[in-house]
């Protein structure tokens, strides 16, 4: 990165506090308050440094915080909590807890310096950088892939060629979304079974706007399981639904497949049945084709 002038550097500074702010508020709002020794920790930074920064956030957001001179945090506010829960559920919050772990020294379950709280991935799918970043290079160029591919119709390694166009972790697994030359298709490939890939010369023939699974938007009403007592569905529903009857949830046509099985969702209510089954697909004839396509 070449910067040639004073005010560049001045940007780009103002983009590296403005990212410490977000981690700052990302912090208070998932731990319940800010104080000065944990930030010290997090960021590594001097004691002196980390005032300057709270007091700069506090100004930046000033109904987001109230002083407790008991415990010296600063503790988040209810109405910045009813904010930012309204924000994380309309999907325009980047005060994700996703984010907030990343950041926070959150350590694995059973590791060296678990605390508190942990994170139990159970990562059984592993994710292979030099298979992933060759993937992403094809997409951004717009070339094409040669694979070795194993599927659970054909174990053994099978070549295939294919015109990538997304990544995308879709429940437990990663996945490449593309075109497929042996079939004729836009498939899904699970990373995982990919035993071989290299990057061709040509050049992508198909686009992302040809695949029409991808592109749909698919709304899957989820419901309590009908076959739950009125008790089991009331919990149900105060657990997933914040209390609300059913909860619509916006898909891609393609990803609505590992959405009933990352969430086991039941599509015939009266063969798939609690305890097993808690949630159900409400729609199912709405959503039919992109459950069992032709």
């Amino acid at each position: 990165i070449f910067i040639h002038h004073e005010t560049d550097l001045m940007s780009l500074a103002n983009l590296f506090e403005k990212n410490r702010y977000k981690v700052m508020r990302r912090m208070a709002l998932w731990e319940g308050r800010l104080s000065r020794g944990r930030l010290m920790d997090v960021l590594g930074l001097s004691g002196i440094r980390v005032s300057q920064l709270l007091r700069e956030v506090r100004e930046e957001t000033p109904d987001w915080f109230e002083w407790d001179s008991k415990s010296k945090s600063y503790f988040v506010t209810p109405g910045a909590y009813k904010k930012a829960q309204a924000d994380l559920k309309a999907g325009t919050s980047d005060l994700t807890l996703a984010a907030y772990l990343a950041e926070a020294d959150i350590h694995a379950d059973l590791a060296p310096g678990a605390g508190p709280v942990t994170v139990a991935p159970w990562g059984f799918s592993q994710v292979n950088p030099n298979t992933f970043s060759r993937i992403r290079l094809a997409i951004e160029q717009g070339t094409r892939l040669s694979l070795d591919y194993r599927s659970m119709r054909t174990p053994e390694p099978h070549s295939r060629t294919v015109e990538p166009h997304s990544l995308v972790q879709a429940g437990r697994r990663w996945h490449m979304r593309g075109y497929c030359l042996e079939t004729g298709d836009f498939r899904d490939f699970m990373l995982g079974r990919i035993a071989k890939l290299s990057m061709l010369d040509q050049k992508a023939e198909s686009t992302v706007a040809e695949d029409t699974k991808w592109n749909a938007v698919v709304k899957v009403r989820i419901q309590a399981h009908p076959k739950l007592t009125p008790g089991q569905q009331d919990l149900v529903r105060s657990e997933y639904f914040e209390g609300t009857a059913a909860r619509v949830h916006s898909c891609r046509g393609a990803l609505l497949p590992y959405l009933v099985q990352e969430l086991r969702l039941a599509l015939d209510v009266a063969k798939e049945l609690p305890p097993e089954y808690q949630l159900a697909v409400e729609n199912v004839a709405e959503v039919r084709k992109w459950l069992f396509p032709a």
